[in-house]
């Protein structure tokens, strides 16, 4: 994971370009543009506790939100983690259920990464198409948007180019009527992700992930171009604070000080990296669905 966030010492931005009509776009591309601060919650803790299953039940996702979060990311695992048996999913769908009855907006990951120089197997692609077809014929379109995977590894656009493009297809086949999202070949760093042309499928989102913190100075900028000259809607679905400030609360702060109102102003919705995951970048606050104190900025959270 260290070695993850160094890579994402990369340049980020985006926002959304507005839509010709706004009639026109799907309503997940519609509800992006209303969104503003959310959360992920990183692999297993949406679905258990202490290797035992759980779920956290519609009471915590409203606390959730009421704690001022507008939308959540949720990821499943490798594959080859959980096997091609749907239990596993079943609880994904628990979780996915219960935050969108209590009103959040689910940005969901039906797979984990695809590394270049170890590509997937056929048992992964069969298992990525078993648990897209499972979330697209159990969940509302409207407000739940579904990726392929967490994150690409690639050398070079020109190699991620081509999966990509086979994912979202294997994934549009078994969810005709979701918005998908993609990102570009390095982790989802903003710097790939401006390499990128965008895919044929007119139904999509673009993602991108960011651990600068306050380095790099204006590179959001980069992307927001992207954004206009493209039309394409982005979403920042990972922002940590700078790599090194992982258990660095007072750094982290500081990052996110400066860092959420440039976003803000750029109108780009932001997912923050995370809200569970151990030591690392840890928003919540014990078991709680409230985040830890003093460290998002006053008037970043969304009113609730």
């Amino acid at each position: 994971m260290a070695t993850r966030r160094g890579l994402l010492a990369l340049p980020l931005a985006g926002a959304l370009a507005a839509p010709a009509s706004a009639q026109e776009q799907p309503p997940m591309r519609r509800r992006l543009a209303m969104l503003k601060l959310g959360a992920n919650l990183e692999r297993w803790y949406a679905i258990t506790k202490d290797n035992q299953p759980r779920r956290l039940g519609v009471g915590w996702w409203r606390g959730f939100r009421a704690g001022g979060f507008d939308h959540v990311r949720i990821f499943l695992p490798e594959v080859a983690q959980t096997g091609s048996s749907m239990d596993i999913p079943a609880l994904y769908l628990n979780a996915v259920k219960d935050a969108v009855e209590a009103g959040l907006p689910v940005f969901l990951g039906v797979a984990d990464f695809f590394y270049q120089k170890k590509p997937w197997t056929d048992r992964d692609w069969e298992g990525m198409r078993a648990r897209a077809q499972f979330f697209a014929e159990r969940t509302d379109p409207s407000m739940v948007a579904l990726a392929p995977l967490n994150e690409p590894v690639f050398d070079d656009t020109a190699s991620w180019l081509p999966v990509r493009d086979r994912l979202l297809a294997d994934l549009r086949r078994a969810a005709p009527r979701h918005t998908l999202v993609w990102g570009g070949r390095e982790w989802h760093s903003a710097r790939s992700l401006v390499e990128c042309p965008l895919p044929v499928d007119p139904n999509t989102i673009a993602e991108a992930h960011d651990y600068q913190g306050t380095q790099s100075p204006g590179r959001f900028q980069a992307v927001a171009a992207w954004r206009d000259r493209n039309r394409m809607p982005v979403i920042v679905s990972e922002l940590g604070g700078a790599f090194g400030h992982e258990a660095n609360r007072p750094a982290w702060a500081a990052d996110l000080a400066q860092v959420l109102p440039e976003l803000k102003r750029l109108r780009l919705p932001v997912t923050l990296w995370s809200y569970s995951h151990g030591r690392d970048w840890r928003l919540q606050n014990g078991d709680e669905p409230m985040p830890k104190p003093n460290l998002i900025p006053p008037g970043m959270l969304s009113a609730r």
